[in-house]
């Protein structure tokens, strides 16, 4: 019994140093980490200051480079050649030289008396300045009274103003502004501007800051405003044969819409007129009348024609006799279309001709070398083709359009009467 609780006292000895053992080995643990901790946290400020003393001394590098550079530089000029400065100053003397000339030849150019002498340089410069700003003040734009031919052809006094090759009237007593078109010696007045920039036009002339229209073309665009014309005009410039060109024109044109309005207002052929023929008891007047109902115009007659002829080579002629009746009223005036579109261009070959007569006969007069003189022969020899050209394109249309609708017409007529002309039943007389 003894032995057993000595046992059992030792047992619980063991167990409570094994506990103590652990609770001591885990608070060195924990002290250990913060020492860790602690020496990591030491680590890391000391890293950032080493870092940014490491980057000072980088810029103090770079500065110090910056200064050895400069410093090797002055070294290098110090320790230049004297043949490299003897070519420098060589090359300033030639420049001087140039220059010198340069201000020699301009002041000759403007009739300037300048001292030669060196010690006076600064003075020619000064004398040079003074002049540039002379021509300055005389090259500024100013406004002169100067006479002026206005548009009705008047002469009147009116205030200028030049800038450049560009140049502005102002009329006061009409209140109008515009361009100025040079004509010789003459000025004249072109382009009228608006009532804004009249009222800028008038600042300008009481010395303030104004905006102003300016024509970059250099009265280009202006001449080709006024250089246009209508179609009347246009047309006016072919002379005498213009007159039958428009006459078969116009021929044309009322012929090509009469046709086809005939043409449009023709009744569509019927389709298999012959079987619908023989499917229908002639002796009954009212499916006769009905199928004369349903059929109309050209094929109407063919149809006539078939019923009152018996078959055989007298209803074969009679078939082709209406046939011909026929395409004579669809191809009726087709050649007039024909005709104009081959006469057209004939007539403007001719006008032709006459404006290149007329142009030589100019040429003989007054040389080659006036380009007015001869302008309105030529604009007579190339009016006149180009109307011809213009009707006769449209009349050669309209003819292909409409016999190519006559042609598709005819053709189905001819295809119902080769089956009418077939077709097996008694004449209406002989049934009656």
């Amino acid at each position: 019994m003894k032995i057993y609780t000595f046992f059992i006292l030792f047992l619980g000895m063991a167990f409570q140093s094994n506990a103590s053992v652990e609770s001591e080995l885990v608070n060195d643990i924990k002290k250990a980490q913060l020492t860790l901790n602690k020496t990591q946290k030491s680590i890391t400020k000391q890293n950032q200051k080493i870092q940014l003393a490491t980057n000072n001394t980088e810029k103090v590098v770079l500065a110090l480079r910056k200064k050895t550079a400069t410093a090797r530089r002055l070294m290098d000029e110090q320790t230049l050649s004297l043949t490299t400065l003897e070519k420098r100053l060589a090359s300033w003397q030639q420049q001087d030289t140039y220059q010198r000339n340069l201000l020699s030849r301009f002041s000759q150019q403007q009739e300037i008396t300048l001292n030669t002498n060196e010690v006076s340089f600064n003075d020619n410069l000064k004398q040079l300045s003074d002049h540039f700003t002379s021509m300055r003040s005389a090259l500024t734009p100013q406004w002169k009274i100067t006479n002026v031919v206005t548009k009705t052809g008047v002469i009147k006094q009116q205030s200028i103003l030049e800038i450049g090759p560009v140049s502005w009237f102002l009329d006061n007593e009409e209140k109008q502004a515009g361009f100025i078109i040079k004509d010789g010696n003459l000025l004249k007045q072109g382009l009228t501007l608006s009532t804004d920039q009249f009222e800028q036009l008038t600042l300008l002339t009481e010395d303030k800051i104004a905006q102003v229209s300016f024509d970059p073309t250099l009265t280009r665009a202006l001449k080709i405003a006024q250089s246009k014309e209508s179609v009347v005009q246009h047309i006016e410039k072919g002379g005498i044969w213009v007159l039958p060109i428009l006459a078969f024109g116009f021929f044309a044109l009322l012929i090509s819409l009469f046709k086809s309005v005939q043409l449009a207002r023709l009744p569509e052929i019927i389709p298999a007129l012959a079987k619908r023929l023989s499917h229908i008891d002639l002796n009954i007047p009212k499916q006769v009348d009905q199928l004369n109902q349903q059929v109309k115009g050209m094929q109407q007659e063919l149809l006539q024609v078939s019923l009152a002829s018996p078959l055989g080579q007298s209803r074969d002629d009679q078939l082709f006799s209406t046939l011909l009746m026929h395409k004579h009223k669809l191809d009726y005036w087709l050649g007039a279309i024909a005709m104009t579109a081959a006469v057209s261009p004939l007539l403007g070959l001719l006008g032709t001709v006459s404006g290149m007569i007329e142009t030589f006969k100019l040429m003989t007069l007054f040389g080659a070398g006036d380009a007015s003189a001869v302008s309105g022969g030529i604009s007579e020899a190339l009016v006149t083709t180009e109307l011809g050209l213009v009707v006769a394109i449209p009349a050669l249309l309209m003819h292909a359009l409409l016999s190519r609708k006559v042609k598709s017409y005819y053709s189905a007529l001819e295809s119902c009467a080769v089956q009418l002309s077939q077709a097996t039943h008694q004449p209406l007389a002989e049934v009656a």
